[in-house]
């Protein structure tokens, strides 16, 4: 289906259903939330959901497209700035679970992603890229003599594979939830660059 043009009062409203569905998605699953939830939920006819989404699958697609570029973005942003690679690694962990800790509707979304078949590809692909975008600061910090010799993708895999671990074990889905253990991100911090720097560099 082509975009439609939308006025503002239209993505106002565009933006409204994807909020909705996001809180509903996050509590109730993907299989567990209708078309007419979403619609009784923000008080509108199912014609209102149809003009913008072509199907439920699509919307899901589109919120977890959506989350997964937030998360590279906030990523992004925190270490714009940062010129060593290890610090770079630091602050894109510590960006990381900031952002689920701050949006665990988000979290909710990528967990519930993953368990079904048409949309673990998207998971999947979100993944490789951030994968990409460690490897890139592992192999500068390898030239650099800060991180130790060994396959930068494999490194960059641990890395993620740590965080996404350490966030789906102890973050809720909902922001009380997610208040406690202020110190995690400190100790995936901890965790991830003990693995991977070289001994003089610890």
């Amino acid at each position: 289906m082509a975009t439609r043009k939308l006025t503002k009062r239209g993505t106002k409203r565009r933006d409204q259903v994807m909020d909705v569905a996001l809180r509903l998605f996050a509590d109730q699953g993907y299989h567990g939330t209708t078309v007419g939830d979403v619609c009784d939920t923000l008080g509108v006819g199912k014609g209102v959901f149809y003009w913008y989404f072509e199907s439920k699958e699509a919307l899901f697609t589109e919120l977890l497209q959506e989350c997964l570029h937030k998360l590279r973005r906030a990523q992004q942003h925190e270490i714009e700035r940062v010129t060593q690679p290890v610090a770079r690694i630091e602050q894109g962990i510590r960006a990381s679970i900031d952002f689920f800790r701050e949006t665990p509707a988000f979290l909710s979304l990528i967990r519930g992603a993953a368990r079904y078949e048409e949309f673990a590809t998207l998971v999947t692909h979100g993944q490789q890229i951030v994968v990409a975008d460690v490897a890139v600061h592992v192999k500068e910090g390898q030239a650099q003599g800060t991180i130790r010799h060994g396959d930068p993708d494999l490194m960059a895999h641990g890395i993620l594979g740590t965080v996404f671990h350490f966030v789906e074990i102890y973050f809720g889905t909902d922001i009380e939830e997610t208040a406690d253990r202020p110190q995690l991100a400190d100790e995936a911090v901890a965790f991830c660059l003990h693995g991977v720097l070289t001994g003089s560099a610890l």
